[in-house]
């Protein structure tokens, strides 16, 4: 397994506090505090793994991270909760000024263990987990999310501005599927889903890649064709309007050897639909 004996999807989250500690990310201006306090040697062997596979592992990483934050800073005034889906070592909810208010609750969903790594992590630092965080420790394959964000405050009734960055690469098509889903949370009209993925040959070619080096494949297909005229138009019919789909090859300086391959999109609930959509 060419030296990585034991990594998994799980170290990805590790991998991400690297580059954000790193030199380019500071070039770039990515605004990043507590990501120091969770680089370990897992995350670092992650990231080496990941920059040999994928030339611009780092750079879209970073530009995807430089988009979502612009458009969190810019949506969560508008919205008194919000759901971080696979928030791993994020902590913009913490440290960004738009959510130190208070006025927005930021539900964030991981594993118990990474949730707690986080917690302990941040306090040891002299950072109390605020009022405003919620963990909201789950499995998102088994475990009942809506009922246990309910219980953790969630309010369906009430828009929500959602992210789920980084994280529908790394899921099963069907649970991809369920999580677009507006009703699924479910979402009420006027909630926001920022989130981005892949095409097919990506998730193909880097799969490839990685199997070469660690012996396993970690990456899986939308369940529906990633093309941008096709995703939008699935979207729709799921109860989604006002959609945009951004290509991170706009803002980035390194070229991406697959063009237009790694897409940010953002849409907006609309009515409830009056039957399932999908496939």
């Amino acid at each position: 397994m060419s030296g990585y004996p034991d990594l998994t999807v799980s170290e990805t989250a590790h991998a991400l506090t690297v580059i954000r500690a790193g030199r380019r990310a500071r070039e770039l201006g990515v605004e990043d505090p507590s990501a120091p306090w969770f680089v370990d040697e897992a995350g670092r062997r992650m990231a080496a793994m990941a920059e040999s596979c994928d030339r611009v592992y780092e750079e879209f990483n970073l530009v995807r991270f430089l988009l979502t934050t612009r458009r969190l800073r810019a949506r969560a005034p508008d919205f008194s909760q919000a759901v971080f889906l696979g928030a791993g070592f994020d902590c913009r909810a913490v440290c960004l000024e738009v959510f130190r208010s208070g006025r927005t609750a930021v539900f964030e969903v991981d594993t118990p263990a990474k949730l707690a790594r986080k917690e302990q992590t941040l306090r040891e630092h002299g950072v109390p987990l605020p009022p405003w965080v919620r963990p909201v420790p789950g499995d998102l394959a088994r475990d009942d999310l809506p009922r246990s964000l309910r219980r953790a405050g969630y309010d369906p009734a009430v828009p929500a501005l959602v992210l789920a960055e980084g994280l529908f690469f790394f899921l099963p098509p069907e649970l991809t599927g369920k999580i677009l889903d507006p009703e699924w949370l479910p979402l009420a009209p006027g909630s926001r889903l920022i989130f981005d993925f892949w095409t097919d040959l990506r998730v193909d070619t880097l799969n490839r890649r990685v199997r070469e080096s660690i012996g396993i494949e970690l990456f899986h297909p939308l369940p529906f064709n990633p093309a941008p005229v096709v995703l939008e138009a699935d979207l729709r019919q799921r109860g989604w309007q006002a959609i945009s789909v951004q290509p991170l090859d706009d803002d980035s300086e390194v070229a991406d050897e697959f063009p237009e391959s790694w897409f940010l999109a953002e849409a907006a609930r609309g009515r409830r639909k009056e039957s399932p959509g999908g496939r």
